[in-house]
C-alpha cells in the first residue's frame, strides 16, 4: 500500500476524539488495523525502490547524459558520453583535449546533482512511511492530531534538510562548469540553461534566505 494511502487511513482514525484510556472502535479501529498491516508492505516496497535506484545510479554513470532538459526550447538532441564526447543528433562534436576536459568536468558535476536528487526522492518516500508509523503510534497512545503532525514534520525536516542542503552546495560548481564549457564550446552554449537564480533559489522558495521546510 502507498504511504499516502496509509496516512489517509490514519487521518480518518484521527477524527475520533483522542482518549488514551479507550481503544479505537468501528471505522477508526479498522483503518488503524489496515494501516498497521500496510506499513510492513510499504517498507518492503521502499527496500525494492532503494535497490532499483542504486542500480539506476550505477547505470547512469555508464550512460549518455541528456542535455535536453528544457523541452520548450525544441533543441536538437544532445548528450554527453562517459568518455567526454558531446553528441548532437548522434554526431560527435570535434573537441580539443582542453574542451573535452571541460565536458568531463561538467558531466561529473551534473552526475553529482542528479545522484543527490535521486537520493532525496527516495528519502522523501521513506519519510512518508515513517510519518505513517509515527501517526499510528500517536493514535494508539492518545496523542492529538496537532502533536502527531508536529512530530512528523520535525522528523521530515531533520532527515530531508541536510540532503537538500548538500544538493544546493553542488549547484555553484555545476554552474561554474557549465559557464566554462559554454564559453569554450559554442555548440554546447544553447543547452546551458542554468543561471545564478537556480543557485540562489535552492532551498529558499520564499526568497528571504530562510529554509522553507
Amino acid at each position: 500500500m502507498r504511504p499516502l494511502l496509509v496516512v489517509g487511513m490514519l487521518a480518518l482514525a484521527a477524527c475520533q476524539p483522542a482518549d488514551s484510556s479507550k481503544t479505537p472502535t468501528g471505522v477508526a479501529a479498522k483503518a488503524m488495523d489496515e494501516a498497521a498491516n500496510s506499513l510492513g508492505d510499504a517498507s518492503q516496497e521502499m527496500e525494492k525502490a532503494r535497490q532499483e535506484i542504486a542500480t539506476a545510479r550505477d547505470k547512469l554513470a555508464l550512460a549518455n547524459l541528456s542535455l535536453n532538459r528544457d523541452t520548450t526550447q525544441h533543441l536538437a538532441k544532445a548528450e554527453i558520453t562517459p568518455a567526454g564526447d558531446l553528441l548532437i543528433e548522434g554526431k560527435r562534436i570535434a573537441t580539443t583535449p582542453e574542451q573535452k576536459a571541460l565536458v568531463l568536468a561538467y558531466r561529473h558535476e551534473l552526475l553529482g546533482v542528479v545522484g543527490d536528487g535521486m537520493a532525496i526522492g527516495l528519502e522523501g518516500a521513506r519519510v512518508g512511511i515513517d510519518a505513517a508509523a509515527t501517526a499510528l503510534k500517536g493514535m494508539l497512545s492518545g496523542q492529538s492530531g496537532d502533536d502527531i503532525g508536529k512530530q512528523a514534520g520535525e522528523q521530515a525536516k531533520a532527515k530531508l534538510k541536510p540532503m537538500v542542503a548538500q544538493l544546493c552546495t553542488r549547484l555553484p560548481g555545476l554552474l561554474t562548469a557549465q559557464q566554462a564549457l559554454s564559453a569554450a564550446l559554442p555548440e554546447f552554449a544553447p543547452y546551458a540553461t542554468m543561471d545564478q537564480s537556480d543557485v540562489d533559489d535552492c532551498g529558499d522558495e520564499d526568497g528571504n534566505g530562510l529554509w522553507t521546510f
